[in-house]
């Protein structure tokens, strides 16, 4: 028994000597497969909590040094005596550990004086090599915003954000909101009596003049979208308090400017500040007609102030003038300056696309010899020249609604008359701005009286020849057929597998060009693009008819029994 027992520790003894050698790398290997996940992990972790830095904020947050150190920022700490960088946060106190230092009270100080005083401690204590540490990850913040947005509240930001960033989290501006006259406040910033100073005014719907510009800042959405400007949208800090008010009013851009339109109103807005948000002045400025309109100080007057507008381009301090409440800018253009004179030629031509119409003008013909005359697909029986009737500002062709027209539309078939239906008929057919120019005998016969002189903005088309009849209806296989002038409209019904078993003896023919419909034993030409369109028969119910008739014989052989008893015939 006690030999057996002493042969299992001899035993136990030998394998322990043969493993402790290869052990340690057995456990070392595991740690370092779970420091590799666990890494990885953090990795992840930290690519999610990183805010987006880009290189504006980079420069203007943390390049700068003017980034405010508090509790939450974590720092990369490095020594030449360290194996490895630390990584340390700040802790809620304001304290940051340093390897062999100790603590050293940043916060509250700017990042490049937090820095400086980290290292002059490094300095004093350990006094060889140099200590680099740099801002690894910003902490986060809440910030208060309130006022004229959709869900006012506390949001947590970071200083690489700026101010409509967190605004957006808060549902984004009311529509009554103003753009321009948002106020960030420094809260921590402010002395007590400054605080409550502000929050009275802020429950009143004021901001108290005891605020210096230092600790309050007025954002301005419109005019960083038009200056890109950080100072109308600055980065946020820990202590900010995000106020939007309704705008004081609203002024106006008018006339030959960039972007015209109406803002709002900012006490202190100068005619520069107007020009800014208007993206400047266009090419075809007059500058010697432009004027403010304006109303008096009894708010009913208006009067129209004429604008030395050179002098204000050239920034003289005296033709910009503080703005008010409801003043309109409007700069005038110049007349006649770069009109059209274009036409335009598009299809089946040699050389489609834009040509100018000179001093001495244009007539169709010339168009189509600069055009390198037709090709051998054009289809002229089907060309066509649309002419605009008017064009709105941005030049843009536009069509007058005929009132008279829609009117009928709203009324139902039944309760019309004969003069509304003919009415509504003829507008549906009508082609606005299509001009009445028969092609083939400009071109074939050389009569001059369709060569229509053209005006600016005319758009002239030539399709490609179809060389088909569109064959629908009540036919055994609707479709189109190859055009043959030889062809009747039977020929061609007959190509679509001819008459369907509910075909009508009623077949008509619609126009291509035209859309007018006409009957086909009219003896009408048929031409490329034409439709013929079989109609079915229509549905009849024979015994409704049957009985209908049956009362209508009865009721006749009522009145005249009536009658002939009435008369005693």
């Amino acid at each position: 028994m006690y030999e057996s027992r002493q042969k299992r520790m001899k035993l136990m003894f030998f394998f322990w000597l043969l493993w402790s050698p290869i052990l340690p790398f057995c456990v070392e290997a595991q740690s370092n497969r779970a420091e590799t996940i666990d890494g990885e992990q953090q990795k992840g972790e930290m690519a999610k909590l990183m805010p987006l830095l880009g290189m504006e904020a980079y420069k203007e947050v943390i390049e700068s040094g003017n980034y405010l150190v508090g509790g939450g920022d974590e720092f990369l700490i490095f020594s030449p005596g360290m194996e490895y960088p630390v990584m340390n946060v700040v802790s809620a106190e304001g304290g940051l550990f340093i390897p062999k230092v100790g603590n050293v009270a940043v916060a509250g100080l700017s990042l490049s004086k937090a820095r400086k005083m980290v290292q002059a401690r490094f300095a004093e204590v350990v006094r060889v090599g140099e200590l680099n540490i740099e801002l690894n990850r910003p902490r986060s913040f809440p910030v208060t915003v309130i006022g004229m947005v959709q869900t006012p509240g506390i949001y947590t930001a970071n200083a690489v954000e700026r101010v409509s960033q967190v605004i957006d989290r808060a549902g984004g501006l009311l529509p009554e909101a103003s753009r321009r006259e948002i106020q960030l406040v420094k809260i921590s910033a402010l002395k007590p009596t400054q605080r409550e100073r502000l929050a009275r005014f802020m429950t009143l719907g004021m901001i108290s003049d005891g605020v210096s510009t230092q600790q309050m800042r007025r954002v301005d959405f419109d005019m960083y979208e038009v200056a890109g400007q950080s100072r109308f949208n600055p980065f946020l800090e820990d202590g900010d308090v995000v106020i939007v008010k309704s705008p004081s009013g609203r002024v106006g851009s008018f006339g030959a400017l960039k972007r015209t339109g109406f803002y709002d109103y900012v006490p202190g807005d100068k005619l520069s500040d107007l020009l800014h948000l208007s993206m400047g002045v266009s090419i075809d400025i007059d500058s010697s007609n432009v004027r403010l309109f304006r109303f008096e100080r009894d708010n009913k007057t208006r009067v129209s102030l004429p604008v030395d507008m050179k002098a204000l381009l050239a920034g003289d301090p005296a033709a910009d003038w503080v703005l008010r409440p409801n003043d309109w800018l409007n700069v005038g253009a110049l007349p006649e300056f770069h009109p059209r004179s274009e036409v335009s030629i598009r299809g089946e031509v040699v050389f489609p696309g834009y040509y100018v119409i000179g001093p001495e003008g244009m007539n169709l013909r010339d168009l189509v010899d600069l055009a390198g005359g037709f090709t051998e697909r054009s289809s002229l029986s089907e060309a066509r020249i649309v002419r605009s009737s008017s064009e709105d500002n941005s030049g843009q062709r536009i069509n007058a609604v005929d009132p008279e027209y829609e009117r009928i539309r709203s009324v139902p078939v039944a309760d019309r008359t004969e003069d509304e239906n003919q009415y509504f008929i003829m507008k549906s057919r009508e082609r606005v701005g299509h001009m009445s120019v028969d092609w083939n005998l400009l071109f074939g016969l050389n009569d001059e009286r369709h060569n229509i002189p053209l005006i600016p903005g005319d758009a002239v088309y030539i399709p490609r020849l179809s060389e088909a009849i569109i064959i629908s209806g009540a036919v055994g296989q609707p479709g189109a057929v190859i055009f043959d002038s030889t062809f009747t409209a039977q020929d061609y019904i007959d190509r679509a597998g001819g008459l369907g078993w509910r075909a009508s003896n009623d077949v008509r023919l619609i126009k291509g060009l035209s859309g007018e419909v006409k009957r086909v034993k009219d003896g009408v030409m048929i031409q490329p693009g034409d439709r013929i369109w079989v109609k079915e028969r229509p549905d009849r119910d024979y015994w409704m008819i049957f009985t209908q008739a049956i009362e209508i014989v009865g009721q006749v052989s009522t009145m005249v029994l009536l009658y002939a008893s009435l008369t005693g015939n």
